[in-house]
């Protein structure tokens, strides 16, 4: 007698099962994800509209740092997708993610913008914390597939 299973391989797996619930901590962390990949955007489009300036003076660099800030949130959204989806193929790159942002943190901490620092200091923090908390749980039915 064979199963019915559906498109993750779960038995039964009709159009209403097919979406797992995803870890309270990981909707925590795809929402700041979420978040940090808007303001990205917002400072990339800042960047490329301020390098048509007349007051800049390496017009090729603001252009180049604006269009590297749009392409990291372009990848960022993508990875805000993944854990979104509770894809645990995304919660490494989130995590190197937030990990690269700490030193930067601290540099603005220790050169006394603390307007920028802090936040960029307790946002990663919370997201790795809340990356941690979501991989406690367990995948549903993976102790009956074998």
């Amino acid at each position: 007698m064979g199963t019915n299973r559906g498109v993750a391989g779960e038995p039964g797996g009709g159009p209403a099962q097919q979406t797992r619930a995803v870890p309270r901590p990981l909707l925590v962390a795809g929402a700041l994800l979420g978040l940090q990949t808007v303001v990205l955007t917002g400072l990339g489009v800042l960047l490329v509209v301020r390098g048509f300036g007349s007051d800049i003076d390496d017009v090729g660099r603001a252009e180049t740092g604006g269009l590297l800030a749009l392409v990291g949130a372009a990848g960022l959204g993508l990875v805000t997708w993944g854990v979104l989806r509770g894809r645990e193929g995304f919660r490494s790159p989130a995590l190197v993610t937030q990990v690269l942002c700490l030193p930067v943190a601290w540099g603005l901490l220790q050169g006394g913008l603390y307007g920028y620092g802090v936040p960029l200091i307790v946002v990663p923090i919370v997201i790795i914390v809340a990356l941690a908390l979501g991989g406690v749980y367990a995948r549903p039915g993976a102790s009956q597939e074998q």
